[in-house]
C-alpha cells in the first residue's frame, strides 16, 4: 500500500481547482437555463436588444469603479507579497526540520536494527563479539570488544568523517563497512538517515563532563580497591594517604548501610554522595599536584565505553581487556600480547611521541582539534583517511562544547610524553 503525503501547497491547489471547476459547471448550467433560442438573423434581433450603458455612464461611474478596483488590487498585491515572502525563511526552516525529523526517525529504526547490538540502545556504548587471530589468520580466542558510545561522536568527528567511517568501517575491529563505497549494503541516503539520528542523540557538554568525571571516579576506585597504588611522586603520598583513610571509611560506611535490610534510601544516597565528594576532591588535588597521574586516568578513562579515552586506539588489546584474558587463560601467553600503554593499536604508538611534536603545546593543539585527512601533523606524521584522529577539544567540530577541557588535554599530553 502506497501512502502519498500531500504538502500544504498541494492541498491548497487541489481545493482551489475543485472550487473553480464547480463554479464553472454552475455557470454553464445557469446560462443554459437562462438562455433563449435565437430567432432569425442578427439584423432582425439587434433592434430588440437592450442598449448598453451610454458613453457618459461608461466614462464616469463605471470607469471610476474599474480604476478603484484596480488600485485596490494593486494595494493588496503590494502588501500581501512582501508579507508572504517574509514568512518564507520560517517555512523553509520548518520544512528542513520536518525532513530532518523524518530522516532521524528512519535512521533510528536503522540504528536499532544494525548498530544497537554493538553500540547500545541510544548510542551509550556496548559490546561486540570479536575473534582474535594470529598473523596467519588462525583462531586464538573469542572476546567481547567494547564498542564505543556514539552519543558523543559528533563532538570528536565531523559529519563527513562519521560518514566515511560508516562507509568503510574500522580495520582491525568488529566495525564493518556499511556503505556501498566500502562494499556494504546501505545506500548513501540510508547512511544519511543514521547520521541524522546520531545528531539527535548527542549529549550536551554538561552531560559529557559528568560522564568523564564518573569514569575518573571509577578508575580511582578500582586502583584503591586493588590496594596497591603505584605512587612514584612523594608529593602524592599524602594525597593517597588522605584518600585511603577518608575514602576507606566512607566505603565501609556505604557498604554497611547498603547491607542493612531496613536502611533508608536517603541514607544510602547520602553515603554514596560522600564517597563521590571525596573522589572529586581527590581528583582536583591530583590534577594540581601530579598532572601526569591525572593524565593517566584520562588516557584510560572507561567512561562512554572508552570513547573519551586514548587507550582504545593507542593501546593494543585495550578494547577487549587483553590483560584480563591473559590472567584467566595463562596458556594464551605468547599468543596474545599484553596491554602496553601507548604501544599502538588502531592508532600509532605513542612511545617516544615527544619526538613527533615540536612542543607539548603543539601536541595539545593536535589532540584538541584532531587530524584532517591527508594533511601533515607534528614533525613527520600524515593523517590517513581511513583512520582519522578525532578532536577532543573545542573547535574539533561544528558543535558547541568539547569532550575534554584544555587542562585535561594538557594532562594527557604530559602522560603521553613520559611513555617509554
Amino acid at each position: 500500500m502506497i501512502i502519498l503525503a500531500a504538502s500544504t501547497q498541494r492541498t491548497t491547489g487541489l481545493v482551489i481547482a475543485v472550487v473553480v471547476a464547480a463554479g464553472f459547471a454552475i455557470y454553464v448550467l445557469f446560462n443554459l437555463k437562462q438562455g433563449r433560442k435565437e430567432i432569425g438573423a442578427e439584423i432582425e434581433l439587434a433592434p430588440n436588444r437592450k442598449p448598453y450603458y451610454d458613453d457618459e455612464t461608461l466614462e464616469t461611474k463605471r470607469l471610476d469603479m474599474a480604476l478603484a478596483g484596480g488600485v485596490a488590487m494593486l494595494i493588496i498585491v503590494a502588501l500581501s507579497l512582501p508579507l508572504y515572502w517574509l514568512g518564507e525563511p520560517g517555512r523553509q526552516k520548518g520544512f528542513d526540520e520536518f525532513t530532518e525529523t523524518v530522516f532521524a526517525s528512519r535512521g533510528g529504526e536503522a540504528y536499532e536494527e544494525l548498530c544497537a547490538q554493538c553500540h547500545g540502545a541510544g548510542g551509550v556504548g556496548g559490546q561486540a563479539a570479536y575473534t582474535v587471530l594470529d598473523d596467519q589468520g588462525r583462531y586464538i580466542e573469542s572476546v567481547n570488544w567494547t564498542a564505543p558510545a556514539l552519543n558523543n561522536i559528533l563532538y570528536r568527528f565531523s559529519i563527513n568523517e562519521v560518514t566515511h567511517i560508516l562507509n568503510y568501517g574500522r580495520p582491525q575491529s568488529p566495525m564493518p563497512a556499511w556503505g556501498a563505497p566500502g562494499g556494504g549494503p546501505l545506500t548513501s541516503q540510508q547512511l544519511e538517515t543514521i547520521v541524522e539520528y546520531l545528531i539527535v542523540i548527542q549529549l550536551t557538554p554538561e552531560q559529557m563532563e559528568e560522564e568523564v568525571q564518573a569514569g575518573l571516579r571509577e578508575s580511582v576506585l578500582t586502583e584503591v580497591r586493588d590496594q596497591n597504588p603505584e605512587v612514584s611522586d612523594r608529593e602524592l603520598q599524602d594525597a593517597y594517604n588522605l584518600l585511603f583513610s577518608g575514602l576507606g571509611d566512607a566505603l565501609t560506611e556505604q557498604t554497611t548501610i547498603q547491607q542493612d535490610a531496613e536502611a533508608e534510601v536517603e541514607d544510602i544516597e547520602e553515603a554514596k554522595t560522600k564517597v563521590m565528594d571525596l573522589l572529586d576532591d581527590y581528583l582536583i588535588e591530583l590534577a594540581a599536584m601530579n598532572a601526569q597521574k591525572y593524565g593517566e586516568y584520562l588516557f584510560n578513562n572507561p567512561a562512554g565505553a572508552g570513547s573519551y579515552a586514548c587507550a582504545r586506539c593507542h593501546t593494543a588489546g585495550s578494547s577487549w581487556n587483553a590483560n584480563e584474558i591473559l590472567e584467566s587463560s595463562p596458556s594464551l601467553e605468547g599468543l596474545i600480547d599484553p596491554e602496553i600503554p601507548g604501544s599502538g593499536g588502531f592508532g600509532p604508538s605513542l612511545i617516544g611521541v615527544e619526538s613527533q611534536f615540536t612542543s607539548a603545546f603543539s601536541q595539545s593543539q593536535f589532540i584538541s582539534v584532531g587530524c584532517e585527512a591527508n594533511l601533515q601533523y607534528g614533525m613527520n606524521g600524515v593523517c590517513e583517511p581511513s583512520g582519522q584522529m578525532p578532536g577532543f577539544g573545542h573547535n574539533a567540530t561544528d558543535l558547541e562544547g568539547s569532550m575534554l577541557s584544555p587542562e585535561q588535554i594538557d594532562a594527557i599530553v604530559e602522560y603521553e610524553r613520559a611513555l617509554r
